[in-house]
């Protein structure tokens, strides 16, 4: 897939070109079709293929509870999505030098299906959530997503931020473990066996890097560009930028707490089982 560059520095962000784009934004429905796409295919590997394969793969699967089930579905689909997401955001960030030059206007035909993407599992993956609230419902997952549904949609639709959209789609790179740290309690591995415990560190280090290190250089970048002139004609995708931002981060260093606390009476177990 290609993207559409334009001729803008690094430093400026500002052009006649980007300008006229700015005069020109409006709803873009191109990409909606595979937002639906994504959210079907979810549903269906969440339904039907996911129960299929993990009852023929994994021999504890039948002895799960329904809740277990259900989870162990969703997280199938979210380590797919994150695996899937993130990969393509790391190569755009690697590849595609438009984008960085052009951080609040810019279109990027890949970056619209990777968006489209992650919008249609966010979707199914609340759709879930909201039908098994009792069982598996998370009022700041569920936050987290309509808060990320929200702002991507803008991008996808109008073009706008995609530089901050795409900085944002690093997060996922943590999920997997994160999920895999769910796996291997519910497969009933001792807290202190050394998947677990190397998963738990591995999964806290690089929740850190994409998600918490990654919050001052972002906000750095968000910063540059509102010195900028273009910044100013930005209207209220400016707020949303940063108030939706806001609560991501907020959910992601409450989230970074708990992980710091898990680790450390997990240390603690360890060191204790070898001590005491």
């Amino acid at each position: 897939m290609t993207s559409t560059t334009t001729t803008t520095t690094p430093t400026k962000y500002f052009s006649h070109y980007n300008f006229e784009q700015m005069l020109n934004i409006k709803f873009d429905p191109t990409f909606l079709p595979v937002v639906a796409t994504s959210f079907t295919l979810f549903i269906f590997l969440y339904k039907f293929l996911n129960p299929i394969l993990s009852n023929l793969l994994i021999k504890d699967y039948k002895y799960f509870n329904e809740t277990q089930k259900v989870d162990w579905s969703t997280r199938i689909n979210s380590s797919i999505n994150s695996f899937t997401v993130g990969t393509i955001c790391v190569y755009m960030m690697i590849a595609d030098h438009g984008l960085e030059a052009n951080p609040l206007l810019y279109k990027s035909y890949l970056l619209k299906t990777n968006l489209s993407i992650v919008i249609g599992y966010l979707l199914s993956d609340t759709v879930i959530s909201m039908i098994h609230y009792r069982k598996i419902g998370d009022p700041f997952s569920m936050a987290h997503h309509l808060v990320s549904i929200y702002a991507f949609a803008y991008v996808l639709t109008l073009n706008v931020m995609p530089y901050f959209a795409n900085f944002r789609l690093l997060a996922e790179l943590s999920t997997p473990l994160v999920n895999i740290r769910w796996f291997l309690d519910t497969l009933k591995f001792s807290k202190t066996s050394k998947a677990f415990v190397l998963n738990g560190l591995l999964m806290t280090l690089v929740f850190f890097f994409v998600r918490i290190l990654a919050m001052p250089i972002y906000w750095y970048k968000v910063y540059t560009v509102a010195i900028t002139p273009l910044w100013s004609h930005m209207g209220h995708f400016r707020f949303v930028l940063i108030i939706v931002c806001t609560v991501l981060d907020i959910i992601n260093l409450y989230w970074f707490s708990k992980m710091v606390r898990g680790c450390l009476r997990l240390m603690n177990s360890v060191y204790g089982k070898k001590h005491g």
